[in-house]
């Protein structure tokens, strides 16, 4: 049985070896290593962004298109007959000059025509003079009182009817001597033969078609330019308005052997309506002297070409200067007018501009209130703010882009 004083000391070897528990346990909450504390990183949108290209100077409104002839017509036999001569200059690449003789066909038989013709019409002369005496003869009888009024009518229709047969007389000699003149074929002006399709011995008829011919003292392009690009050049409508002076001046490239060539041209006239589908006005360029060589550009040919017509140009037309410009990406346009700028401390600010050109994938914009240096964000965020902050994609975690 226990005695009082065994029990006391359980109780306090008890307290004891609690009390060593509680020791240990805070003394090893005291002692362990605590964690180091960071502050959380801001997680900033991330974005791609370039510099922005500041520019001068006047710009240059670009297109392309087909050289075509100033003039282009077919040649067509007008009269029936026999080509007895064909021009060594009558063949595809032929040149030849303004009233050149370019074809003739066997005249003999409307030189028959024409005599026949002219034998009528002597023959017609001669009835009407009878038929003048007569009605005079009849006038003297009847103031005599030898014939009657009804034969007065009679021979004034038969002088009528004589004066009528002559004038047909006359106009078919007209007509069989045009006939014959027009056996001979000549060249409407200055050109090259673009194709023919007449030999010597054929027999052809009227309006069938002999030979193509252009004129080759200008040839022209036809360019597309939207209503944006047209406000860039000055006054393309001037010729329209009377002004005998050139338009704005052009120049044309044509690709030729690896090489680039140029040659000289200006603005002639712009087409009077609009595309109805593309919403854009046709600018006719004109070369004045597209036989010249052309000037290089690039590569070095053994010979440069001359400008011909089917050749695929690209046109430089003169544009004005709108002042302080900027040239960013295309992707970098919002909404057709805005650009979001990034600053050095990162922060986004949405910028309204003014697009003066678009051209392959660059825009050209009016470089008013724009600050320079500049960077311009070409990616895409799915909400923007102005002001908000963003890092841009190879700047450190938590720091702005230097």
């Amino acid at each position: 049985m226990a005695t009082p004083s065994s029990r006391w000391l359980w109780r306090i070897v008890v307290v004891l070896i609690l009390a060593a528990g509680i020791g240990g346990f805070v003394a090893l909450n005291k002692l362990k290593p605590q964690p180091a504390v960071h502050a959380p990183v801001e997680q900033l949108p991330l974005v791609q962004a370039e510099a922005v290209e500041f520019r001068e100077g006047a710009l240059r409104v670009s297109g392309n298109g087909l050289v075509k002839a100033r003039a282009d017509v077919v040649l067509a036999a007008e009269v029936s007959g026999r080509v007895v001569f064909v021009s060594h200059a009558l063949a595809a690449g032929g040149a030849f000059a303004s009233g050149a003789v370019l074809l003739r066909l066997d005249h003999e038989p409307l030189r028959a025509a024409l005599a026949q013709a002219e034998a009528e019409r002597r023959s017609a002369r001669a009835a009407l003079q009878l038929a003048e005496q007569l009605l005079a003869r009849t006038q003297e009888l009847i103031e005599k009182g030898f014939q009657s009024r009804q034969a007065l009518d009679e021979r004034t229709a038969a002088r009528d009817q004589a004066a009528a047969a002559l004038a047909r007389a006359e106009a078919l000699v007209s007509q069989r001597r045009l006939d014959l003149e027009r056996t001979v074929l000549r060249a409407p002006f200055d050109g090259k033969v673009l194709s023919a399709r007449v030999d010597r011995g054929e027999t052809v008829q009227p309006g069938k078609e002999l030979a193509r011919v252009f004129a080759d003292g200008a040839l022209e392009i036809a360019v597309s330019l939207t209503d944006r690009e047209m406000a860039l050049i000055e006054d393309p409508w001037r010729k329209r308005a009377g002004d005998r002076r050139n338009g704005a001046r052009a120049s044309v490239r044509v690709e030729h052997g690896g090489g680039v060539y140029r040659w000289p041209a200006s603005i002639d006239r712009v087409e009077s309506a609009v595309d109805s589908a593309t919403r854009t006005f046709s600018v006719i360029v004109r070369v004045d002297d597209p036989a010249a060589r052309g000037s290089t550009a690039s590569g070095n040919a053994a010979a440069a070409p001359p400008l011909l017509v089917g050749m695929y140009a690209a046109v430089d037309i003169e544009g004005i200067d709108p002042g302080p410009q900027a040239r960013v990406p295309r992707r970098a346009l919002r909404d057709g007018s805005v650009l979001w700028l990034l600053d050095a401390a990162g922060k986004l600010s949405v910028r309204p501009v003014r697009v003066l050109q678009e051209a392959n994938n660059q825009v050209v914009v009016s470089a008013q209130g724009l600050p320079a240096p500049a960077r311009v964000v070409v990616s895409d965020l799915k909400v923007v703010t102005d002001g908000m902050r963003v890092r841009e994609i190879g700047a450190a975690a938590g720091r702005p882009p230097s």
